[in-house]
């Protein structure tokens, strides 16, 4: 039921945050590869800044696309259903902190732990 209800709700983010990306003219370039979203989001400083509360709405609306594109993509081992709910709860963080959501950067930082991923999937 808990199962039903999480991919329900990351498929309602998902469909929020597709509706909010064709409502904006903005072009954007082919699904980027987990090795790419890492590089951009983590390895730059996005992510740190985000957290920081630093982030501006362009920069939070980056974070969430390289979210949904990370929880498209395969992990290099494990378990690929639940890479889909880790790598989906990181997308739905993103997208809480997008909108303002209280506690949202708190989540964020919980549900985008880099040991915990690479521990499993890497």
């Amino acid at each position: 039921m808990r199962v039903r209800l999480l991919f329900g709700s990351l498929i309602a983010v998902v469909l929020a945050a597709s509706s909010f990306a064709l409502a904006n003219t903005t072009i954007v370039a082919g699904p980027k590869t987990v090795k790419e979203v890492m590089q951009i989001a983590h390895k730059g400083p996005l992510h740190k800044k985000i957290l920081s509360g630093m982030g501006t709405d362009e920069e939070k609306k980056q974070l969430l696309d390289l979210y949904l594109d990370m929880s498209e993509g395969e992990p290099k081992k494990g378990d690929k259903a639940e890479w889909k709910v880790v790598a989906s709860a990181a997308m739905a963080s993103a997208a809480k902190v997008m909108i303002g959501r209280e506690g949202a950067l708190e989540e964020l930082k919980k549900t985008s732990d880099c040991k915990s991923c690479h521990d499993k999937f890497k």
